[in-house]
């Protein structure tokens, strides 16, 4: 794991920033900068999330977001080990190289509604998996790593990342979808698991869900999220409440920022604040750049309620409803691109909006329908209508003097920028956490299960892991009914003549045939 102080980390973007060329070899000097580097481009954190926060307050940490940093690097190839590192209480970097769902066959009258059948022998209906959710602990990095061959990011698959009350979380380079999730015949659409031989609804089908209301959204808090190169979608919805939001955040949670993440083909799909009561003060300080919204046929691009948020360098192109302020929301955008989207900017709020005007730098519109007051279409297409929003003069700064911006692109190059970079699969991340990567450990993958700290870890039948065995002794695996022969192997896969200490491969042969093949701590 490679790591640089952050405070002279600071020191050295500005100084990128401002001698750029000048000082592109400099910049590279360390494996940190030149594993955040592509194409001359710096990738690592800035904007909201980079800030420490304020002392004496629950939300100041030292250095800012750092997820797991200090922590092991872990690898997680299935989605047990995935939810056993992601809910320890340890911090970890965790690294997955290849497409995780829970594996848990399930059947459903059709994918686009996902209303399970109550006959689950597979005579009919459509194959799909349970969901699950990931209650993810404080101190946490997740990263994917592309696929040599495919170029594509791991995906994640009616899985739901849930931040209830945490701080400092990194996810970087994953792709997330809820597509064809089953639900329950009758009541809400929420996603269901099966846990202990039972149908259990688990939440909302969010791909992630940020929120501080685990006792009481009074008290509660979270913070120092950094959400960055991902990729959100859905698709294939009977109707629009199939699925909830892409990415939503409520409650008290402050210092994030998502960059760079691409959403499409979905409906609602970024909700910050769940009502008009959920306002606190300095809640929701986000900054969101170089995001690329493509066919979102609803809203929420996203909708703020109370809050500030950092609106700069997004790409909107064929969507309905855009950004929209409502509820006392402060908003402060620059050099954003909307194209053929019905109505990109929107406000029932009062606190306002600011405008970047800069020459080089406002707001573009193409081939969209209504407009902010004073705009027309660059393409000179027709506009039905024109909304004033109530105005701001707030610019980050004013929250926080060393706020940290590595890059205002000009507005015309937005789109161009966001299409080769925003999303998953579009720059090499992981070589900034560690040099080489990591194998599955499963001793410290024990550890983990029996160190939860926010909700226990279910194996592939969906029942609780109380630990990473699947068995303690000989006698104990032999006296399972229906074993007839138990073996034993290496990691190399060589035979072994009896178990020894550390990991072991146990091959069990029952008496009908049925073949087993289980890794086994001794």
């Amino acid at each position: 794991m490679k790591q640089i102080n952050s405070t002279f980390s600071a020191q050295l973007k500005a100084v990128c920033r401002k001698t750029l060329l000048a000082s592109a070899f400099f910049c590279g000097f360390s494996m940190m900068a030149n594993a955040q580097t592509q194409d001359g481009r710096d990738f690592s954190i800035d904007g909201f999330a980079a800030y420490e926060g304020v002392p004496g307050t629950n939300w100041f940490r030292a250095g800012g977001t750092t997820g797991g940093a200090g922590g092991k690097v872990v690898k997680a190839d299935n989605f047990s080990q995935l939810q056993a590192y992601l809910q320890a209480t340890d911090p970890y970097i965790v690294i997955v190289d290849h497409d995780i769902t829970t594996g848990i066959k399930c059947y459903v009258d059709d994918l686009s509604t996902g209303r399970l059948l109550d006959d689950q022998s597979g005579k009919s209906g459509v194959e799909s998996v349970y969901g699950e959710r990931i209650m993810i602990a404080s101190n946490k990095t997740l990263i994917g790593v592309m696929n040599p061959t495919t170029g594509e990011a791991p995906l994640f698959s009616h899985i739901t990342f849930v931040m209830q009350s945490v701080d400092n979380i990194i996810i970087r380079n994953c792709r997330f979808t809820m597509k064809g999730v089953p639900v329950l015949r009758t009541g809400e659409n929420k996603i269901v698991a099966w846990r202990e031989g039972a149908q259990v609804e688990v939440g909302d089908p969010d791909c992630i869900g940020i929120q501080a209301d685990k006792v009481s959204a009074k008290t509660n808090w979270g913070g120092h999220i950094w959400i960055d190169h991902c990729e959100f979608f859905n698709g294939g919805a009977a109707n629009k409440d199939r699925y909830d939001g892409l990415l939503d955040c409520k409650n008290n949670v402050q210092w994030m920022t998502f960059s760079y993440n691409y959403f499409h083909d979905h409906d609602k799909s970024c909700l910050f604040g769940k009502g008009n009561s959920d306002i606190y003060d300095g809640c929701r300080t986000i900054s969101f750049h170089h995001n690329f919204f493509n066919n979102i046929q609803g809203s929420r691009l996203p909708q703020q309620r109370g809050g500030h948020m950092h609106y700069y360098n997004n790409y909107m192109k064929e969507c309905q409803d855009g950004y929209r302020l409502n509820d006392q929301a402060t908003g402060y955008i620059e050099a954003c691109y909307f194209e053929n989207t019905k109505s990109p900017v929107m406000s029932k709020g009062e606190k306002g909006l600011h405008v970047n005007k800069a020459d080089g730098y406002d707001v573009i519109f193409k081939g969209c329908s209504n407009l902010l007051t004073g705009y027309d279409n660059v393409d000179g297409a027709k506009v039905n209508s024109h909304v004033t929003l109530a105005f701001s003069d707030w610019v980050p700064t004013q929250t926080t003097s060393s706020y940290t911006q590595h890059y205002l692109d000009k507005t015309v190059d937005v789109p161009a920028i966001c299409e080769k970079y925003s999303g998953a699969g579009k720059v090499e991340i992981w070589k900034a956490y560690t040099s080489s990567l990591p194998t599955v450990d499963m001793s410290e993958l024990d550890h983990a299960i029996k160190n939860y700290s926010t909700a226990k870890t279910y194996d592939a039948e969906g029942k609780v892991l109380t630990s990473a065995t699947t068995g303690i002794s000989h006698t104990d695996m032999l006296a399972e009914t229906g074993s007839s022969r138990i073996e034993y192997y290496d990691l190399a896969g060589s035979r072994l003549s009896a178990p020894q200490k550390g990991i072991n491969i146990v091959k069990k042969v029952n008496h009908d045939g049925h073949v087993s093949v289980k890794k086994v701590i001794f």
